[in-house]
């Protein structure tokens, strides 16, 4: 009989949110090694409702994966008022005030901790139709941990934490999260103690996580991202020799606060003034704008003012459209939020176009030390907009200097960070943990 894993993670296909690509990534690895899996996920009517669907997305899903529905309700996500009580309706700061209550004692994560209780009877369901031989969780949320943990301790079976982030270290600084409580920082320090694996998706959140739970410290390892293959094709980009005008490319998603906008356009405009070839280019920006897909005030003021200056937004792109998106950009932005523990999945996914690349981050982001042996990369000294200015310009140049055998080059570099190959030693050792625990 063929090995079963469990998968615990709120978003699936066809939901689009951040941590959709790595989930979908773990079930099909597994699926690929011959193992039977079966996903615990949020309803698709929590992402229908919100705007969060992108159904291209389905078709990226090993057929074989068997996808669970797990009833769920959040104040953030219940937003048809209509089916609201007369509680919530009336007095809606009393309603929130008593739910909050109530899921701080099942789990201490708002918005998400009262899914325990669906997800441990999901789970137990599941291991009693067809037994599980392993259990992973992968957060955010973090009540995603929770069904690993159930199965452990009721049944044995080996547990997984699967990080993609960070739950009460702040990934911008390495600090400790200042709004975390006593009550999330011992769920976190037993979930750790009991779990078989603890991965992580680059070293510096893997290293914080040991200094402060030292007695886990031996089951952490990194397991990072990678870029996707979708529908047979990779996001690599053909070579077409480059015009005297530019088209810079950013894809993602563009949240207020973290994409660095101010920095990018500030940098972008002093290029134009001082460099003939970026005046004749512009920048092309693609992804959501936030959770919901419509900017703030603050970042349509932004976006409104850089348009001026060559610079337009042109919509979200779906994941079966990507390779065609990237194919229309001479050069890729790589504008992510500041910060060591910052590994965005872009980084791989430009890492296999094979277009240069610059980075408009802060040097020490963990992004850094994927692509510093990049052969297209163009680093940014710092977010001054005399230093992006100058990395931009460096990129132009580098742009029409680039061959087709540069190029093929990069593209060569850029395969290794492919998704499936990320994963396989991972899936290599969960499997040889399971095999051991039979025997």
């Amino acid at each position: 009989m063929r090995r079963h894993v469990l998968l615990t993670a709120w978003a699936f296909p066809p939901a689009r949110t951040s941590g959709v690509h790595r989930a979908v990534g773990i079930a099909n690895a597994f699926a690929a090694e011959g193992w039977e899996v079966t996903v615990l996920a949020a309803p698709e009517r929590t992402f229908t409702d919100n705007a969060m669907v992108d159904r291209s997305l389905l078709a990226a899903v090993d057929e074989g994966v068997r996808v669970e529905r797990v009833p769920f309700s959040a104040q953030a996500y219940d937003t048809d008022v209509a089916a609201w009580s007369p509680l919530r309706a009336r007095h809606p700061e009393l309603w929130n005030g008593l739910r909050l209550a109530r899921e701080r004692r099942v789990f201490p994560e708002p918005g998400f901790g009262l899914w325990r209780l669906e997800l441990e009877r999901a789970a137990e369901r599941v291991h009693s139709a067809r037994r599980v031989d392993l259990a992973i969780g992968t957060a955010n949320p973090h009540v995603d941990f929770v069904p690993a943990s159930h199965l452990k301790r009721g049944h044995g079976v080996p547990a997984i934490m699967d990080y993609r982030d960070a739950w009460n270290v702040d990934v911008f600084s390495g600090t400790d999260r200042a709004s975390a409580t006593p009550a999330e920082r011992r769920w976190e320090r037993e979930l750790m103690a009991e779990a078989d694996r603890i991965w992580f998706v680059n070293e510096p959140i893997r290293r914080w996580h040991a200094e402060r739970h030292p007695e886990s410290a031996d089951r952490m390892r990194v397991v990072a991202n990678g870029f996707d293959v979708t529908g047979g094709r990779t996001p690599a980009v053909p070579f077409r020799p480059p015009t005297d005008a530019l088209t810079f490319g950013y894809v993602g998603t563009i949240n207020f606060g973290q994409f660095p906008a101010e920095a990018l356009f500030a940098g972008w405009e002093l290029a134009r003034e001082r460099d003939p070839l970026i005046a004749r280019s512009r920048l092309v920006l693609r992804g959501h704008l936030g959770r919901t897909g419509v900017a703030n005030e603050d970042l349509q003021s932004l976006l409104d003012a850089a348009a001026a200056q060559g610079v337009s937004y042109e919509g979200p792109v779906a994941k079966a459209d990507l390779a065609d998106v990237y194919a229309q950009f001479d050069a890729l932005v790589l504008a992510l939020a500041s910060g060591p523990g910052v590994t965005s999945g872009k980084v791989f996914e430009f890492a296999a176009t094979g277009l240069p690349v610059v980075s408009v981050h802060d040097p020490a982001s963990a992004a850094t030390s994927i692509l510093r042996s990049s052969p297209v990369w163009t680093p940014t000294v710092s977010l001054s907009a005399e230093d992006v200015a100058a990395a931009l310009s460096e990129v132009g140049r580098r742009t029409l200097a680039q061959t087709p055998e540069d190029r093929a080059a990069a593209i060569a570099w850029g395969a290794q960070w492919e998704r499936g190959k990320q994963l396989a030693s991972a899936v290599a050792d969960a499997t040889a943990l399971v095999d051991e625990r039979k025997t």
